[in-house]
């Protein structure tokens, strides 16, 4: 009997280890750790409606990436609202860097995701060149090992190297030091594009 419990307590070891090691933090310096959403997903808007697409961040791209991660949650868009602010007075921004909004409507009330789903639907549809992108299953969250009941902000070259990694909360210095970053990446890349 003792033989078996020790297989079993074995086996869920190595289990919890395979699964520890699918998460990873992003790490400046690095490349963005790949993950995929497939439940939920992006959120396209067409003639007929919209639909909804897996996702995955994919390089090259031409402009530095902006990405952001919030629970569904009131507190994490809260935390949100200072970069939100900042970034909105930064009009540069919206025209030299790529911006997608993910949600983890996994990390939600209990029963309010259809109410986020709904709030995001609309911020599509107000802003349709933003990319807003649903994670019913909370992927993102636990392959970027990101705290629950938050929001996190990465952003990363046009080759998927993260230049910016942070999690709430967000001061006004560490927002400065995100647009200084992606200011001097955009710069980058517009020279580069030249030569």
């Amino acid at each position: 009997m003792k033989k078996v419990g020790h297989k079993i307590a074995w086996c869920i070891g190595l289990l919890l280890l395979a699964h520890k090691a699918e998460a990873e933090l992003p790490q400046v310096g690095a490349l963005l750790p790949a993950v995929k959403v497939q439940r939920g997903g992006e959120i396209i808007l067409n003639q007929g409606g919209e639909v909804r697409q897996s996702w995955q961040p994919s390089w090259p791209q031409s402009r530095p990436q902006l990405i952001i991660h919030v629970a569904g949650r009131l507190v994490a868009k809260q935390q949100l609202e200072p970069v939100v602010a900042q970034l909105s007075r930064t009009q540069w921004v919206s025209q030299r860097v790529d911006m997608t909004t993910i949600i983890n409507t996994d990390d939600s009330i209990w029963g309010s995701a259809p109410f986020v789903e709904h709030s995001i639907l609309n911020s599509k549809k107000h802003s349709p060149i933003s990319h807003f992108v649903l994670d019913s299953s909370g992927v993102v969250a636990h392959r970027w090992q990101l705290q629950a009941e938050s929001a996190a902000i990465i952003a990363t070259t046009g080759q998927g190297k993260v230049i910016f990694f942070q999690q709430a909360p967000f001061s006004a210095v560490s927002i400065q030091r995100l647009l200084n970053l992606l200011q001097q990446k955009a710069k980058n890349d517009l020279n580069s594009s030249f030569h």
